[in-house]
């Protein structure tokens, strides 16, 4: 190997290593936590307001549906309270008399 090719791999060497060092600091940069939670909170904000907007075109244009989708969920909501104050209140299981108890653990013995 002559020092020509000897030059030429040092300064390969040097363009690699530089290549690296630029693309460790750009992953650096890009995985910062700080700036990763920017992101995605500017992500998680722009498609909530997208939904909120597509939500409030449609309820313009079907009040009606809107209308009856709620009262249905209120008919739910207070239905289960109407039921559960004039429903039936649940029973509590008996327990056998004490007499039967001694009988049981005759026979189990």
């Amino acid at each position: 190997m002559s020092a020509d090719d000897v030059t030429l791999a040092e300064a390969r060497v040097a363009e690699a290593r530089a290549r690296l060092d630029g693309t460790v600091e750009r992953l650096q940069t890009e995985l910062e936590p700080r700036r990763l939670a920017r992101v995605a909170l500017a992500e998680v904000t722009d498609g909530g307001e997208r939904v909120a907007r597509v939500g409030a075109d449609a309820a313009r244009r079907n009040p009606g549906l809107l209308a009856g989708g709620a009262g249905l969920l209120a008919a739910v909501v207070v239905g289960r309270g109407i039921a559960r104050l004039f429903g039936k209140k649940k029973r509590q299981k008996q327990l056998p008399p004490p007499e039967d108890f001694a009988r049981a653990e005759r026979i189990g013995s």
